[in-house]
């Protein structure tokens, strides 16, 4: 398999992080690389990554110029704009690029969906090619009820650490995360597993296992 680069622009940690994890459960296979400016960016020219994801407002650049700057420095390389700073200017001037846009006021959701079409669209993700990953590779089928929506394998590892009794802290460090990215995991998987506490997650989380390991030894 190709050796396949993403390139993460974002100087606001956490963000970064989140950015990083759904392309981690979505493209395991890729290597991720996460700086914080124009700066850092220019060391990565000769990666050649497949998708640049970042933000328009950085330490040493904001705006149109950080379009500006990237198309320069990574010609024709699929992009995603992930700002709060959208006007009419940018959006055309990204169009242009053939950049996609995506404001940090839509939900995760909503990000993960964008993130999984430039995905698509960078070739890292290929539906036609058997160097894929499949959708079942990084949705687990642990679901809260037939149909609902599952848990990736990156929140079926938290969970099943999270019911041998280890706090979010204690997570964050056996994965090499933060905190607060394993909290906001947790998050995602209450709103996904339809529950409101630790106690009730981890009792939906393994009936659900359950059943999952009971269809596959049939």
């Amino acid at each position: 398999m190709k050796n396949q680069k993403i390139l993460v622009l974002e100087d606001h940690p956490l963000i970064s992080m989140v950015i990083e994890d759904v392309c981690k459960d979505m493209a395991p296979h890729a290597q991720i690389h996460v700086v914080t400016s124009l700066a850092q960016a220019r060391e990565h020219v000769f990666d050649k990554p497949e998708l640049i994801i970042f933000d328009l407002t950085l330490m040493d650049s904001a705006g149109q110029n950080t379009i500006d700057w990237l198309d320069s420095m990574f010609p024709k390389v699929c992009a995603l704009i992930y700002t709060g700073f959208v006007n009419e200017t940018v959006s055309a001037r990204a169009l242009q690029s053939g950049y996609s846009v995506v404001e940090k006021t839509c939900s995760q959701s909503a990000l993960a969906h964008e993130i999984e079409a430039v995905l698509f669209k960078s070739g890292i993700l290929n539906g036609n090619s058997s160097d894929s990953v499949p959708a079942n590779e990084y949705q687990s089928g642990i679901v809260a009820y037939p149909g609902a929506k599952p848990l990736t394998w990156r929140q079926v590892e938290i969970m099943r650490m999270t019911a041998e009794g280890l706090s979010a802290k204690m997570v964050a460090q056996r994965m090499g995360l933060s905190p607060e990215t394993v909290r906001g995991h947790i998050r995602e998987i209450f709103k996904r597993l339809e529950v409101s506490n630790k106690a009730q997650a981890v009792n939906v989380f393994l009936k659900a296992e359950r059943s999952v390991k009971m269809k596959l030894n049939d």
